[in-house]
């Protein structure tokens, strides 16, 4: 049973009727990788910032990081108040150039950087991304730590976390579908979480539902054309997801400087409007989660 608090941030992540509608800014290696090698931190902070402005009154919430836009955008209001906030917690970002028995893929939390100072400095949810494959002995005994440790401390805070496992030295499309669904049945006997699933391929996302129980889960868009990830998130919702969390699919063309305004205004508006109207039909997170406990101490009888 999810505790008071840790509801009303889900609350506060979410449309009124429970969908997450999230833009996805917390990108690093994997934003430089859209950008001229000439980047600069500057750079991609500016980038982020328009992306969340353009999307103000659109998206429920934002998922950023505190390298480049965490809590500044917020303290200026880049982030309105009105937005909720998902920070992420890992070190790490994307790596596609891993294999099976590589100890460096084991993650761990940025320096310095945890749960508690994540809510303390204005978040509603922490999000850790890991690299996972359930039948990786070498790794996954470390990353199931991880995971434990991260989940227990937020359970402590009343924080919602995001768990995100994304695969890698995926053979064809069977590996992944079988990687993706045991990834979130094992992970999800860990405690309470959101998972942040990425599709798992054609029909296979009625056994992710299956494989989360009672937890909802989010499709995100890793990498993919926008074309594609709305068909995916078409199949996800109809098999139970309660949303989604886009990225490069949404903003990848906004990133030319020349045209951003344009793109940002127009096109990824646009996109964001149709993925939101794909993910009302899905499953709403309280649904999965059950009533709210009716234990209030203080309450009158």
């Amino acid at each position: 049973m999810m505790e008071h608090g840790t509801r009303r941030r889900l609350h506060r992540l979410s449309t009124a009727d429970g969908h997450f509608c999230v833009a996805a800014v917390d990108h690093r290696d994997s934003m430089l990788a859209e950008f001229p090698e000439s980047a600069t931190p500057a750079d991609l902070t500016a980038f982020k910032a328009a992306v969340i402005t353009a999307l103000q009154s659109h998206a429920s919430a934002v998922m950023i990081e505190p390298e480049y836009s965490f809590p500044h955008l917020t303290d200026d209001r880049t982030v309105p108040p009105s937005m909720g906030v998902i920070c992420a917690l890992e070190a790490q970002g994307y790596r596609i150039d891993v294999t099976r028995g590589d100890p460096s893929i084991a993650n761990r939390l940025m320096d310095g950087w945890s749960a508690r100072l994540l809510l303390e400095s204005g978040a509603d949810a922490a999000k850790l991304l890991i690299l996972y494959r359930p039948d990786d002995d070498e790794v996954t005994a470390a990353q199931d730590n991880l995971v434990r440790s991260v989940v227990e401390s937020c359970a402590k805070l009343q924080l919602p976390v995001l768990v995100e496992p994304v695969p890698y030295d995926l053979a064809d499309d069977a590996d992944r579908a079988d990687v993706v669904v045991r990834s979130v049945e094992r992970l999800a006997s860990f405690g309470p979480m959101i998972l942040k699933v990425p599709y798992p391929g054609a029909g296979a996302c009625q056994l992710v539902d299956e494989a989360a129980g009672d937890l909802p889960w989010a499709l995100l868009s890793w990498g993919v054309t926008f074309e594609t990830f709305r068909q995916q998130l078409t199949e996800a919702c109809e098999a139970g997801a309660s949303g989604f969390m886009v990225g490069r699919a949404l903003w990848r063309e906004a990133v030319e400087p020349e045209t951003r305004d344009e793109v940002l205004a127009g096109t990824v508006v646009e996109r964001f409007e149709e993925l939101s109207t794909i993910a009302a039909k899905g499953t709403p997170w309280f649904e999965r989660l059950g009533s709210p406990a009716d234990d209030w101490p203080w309450a009158k009888k």
